[in-house]
């Protein structure tokens, strides 16, 4: 750990380290990925997150913004986020939970995946090459955006990012960072992926950021075609998804009840994965869906976890079959 790091983590206050998810899920989330190579780029990423510090808030001060983060980290609320029954929602859905390590200069707020929009973003730079250092004029779509970790960043970056995250407190954050930061580029939407069809964003995006989501969605082919709607033809979806590792075609159901073994209080309650795709699977759904062509990474080893990175490609839009599809009239 470097010294700013443990000096950041001193500024934590022991409150708000009590208000993250339980250590025991913490663990089994973060882990040590193994099997990705050097990423020269991850210093120069995590330097660029230190533009969103008090010292360059904008339109709110110091003392304010700070007051406004703790009412967020404070925050239990089933009823913004529709639920007639909290018992049976996930705790990150009900409770809030940042889900990035945030150094804000004069107050530090830990992260229930630590460093992971850092190394994501790194990986897609030196390791799948996907985005270039300086993605200026490019147009990202972040799927699954949480606080906002690898949304800031990307902005940071140079690329303009409209961030989708269906739990309305957490899309409230990052809109809140948003003003406070006056960060002109960055949009943030309190929406369903499945809500994602509207005109605005159809043929709109360069790339499509799709980590962590695909395993957590009930319709993962209908989601990946909404994906190939987003893109502009040229453009490419970048999903990172957990796996289960064998080369047959099968996805593998796991339900809202069952998460990495874990005891009911571990799975935040319920409602956390639903399908976890083969690789094979998961080439052939975007394949189904009308990507043109589909490139695996290796599978890496994380947090008890198999998980690949899947680069999709977009070459012009097409139709795909439409027997059973659960939304017959999708695009």
């Amino acid at each position: 750990m470097s010294r700013r790091v443990a000096d950041a983590m001193r500024r934590a206050t022991p409150a708000r380290a009590k208000r993250l998810v339980p250590q025991s899920v913490k663990d089994r989330l973060l882990g040590t990925q193994t099997g990705l190579p050097p990423l020269p780029s991850y210093d120069e990423l995590s330097r660029l997150m230190l533009r969103y510090q008090t010292k360059d808030l904008v339109n709110v001060d110091a003392a304010s913004f700070r007051a406004r983060i703790d009412s967020f980290l404070e925050l239990t609320d089933h009823e913004m986020e529709g639920f007639a029954h909290p018992g049976e929602q996930r705790d990150l859905s009900v409770r809030f939970h940042w889900g990035h390590d945030h150094d804000f200069g004069e107050f530090f707020v830990p992260g229930v995946l630590g460093d992971r929009h850092v190394t994501l973003v790194a990986a897609l730079v030196d390791w799948l090459h996907v985005l270039p250092r300086s993605p200026t004029g490019l147009k990202v779509l972040d799927i699954g955006s949480w606080t906002g970790g690898t949304s800031l960043l990307l902005h940071a970056m140079g690329a303009e990012v409209v961030a989708v995250e269906e739990v309305r407190k957490y899309a409230e954050s990052l809109d809140y960072l948003r003003y406070a930061f006056g960060l002109d580029g960055l949009e943030s939407r309190a929406a369903s992926l499945y809500e994602c069809t509207g005109p605005e964003l159809q043929d709109a995006f360069d790339a499509v950021l799709f980590a962590g989501v695909l395993y957590h969605v009930t319709d993962p082919v209908l989601a990946l075609r909404i994906v190939f709607n987003c893109l502009r033809d040229g453009g490419q979806c970048v999903i990172e998804t957990a796996v289960t590792h064998s080369t047959d075609r099968i996805l593998g159901y796991e339900g809202p009840s069952v998460i990495l073994g874990g005891s009911e209080e571990d799975l935040s309650r319920s409602g956390w994965n639903w399908f976890l795709p083969t690789p094979t699977t998961l080439r052939q759904m975007c394949l189904d869906v009308g990507f043109a062509d589909v490139s695996l990474s290796k599978v890496i080893e994380s947090s008890g976890l198999k998980r690949i990175y899947a680069i999709a490609h977009r070459d012009r839009h097409n139709d795909l079959t439409r027997a059973g599809l659960s939304v017959r009239a999708i695009r």
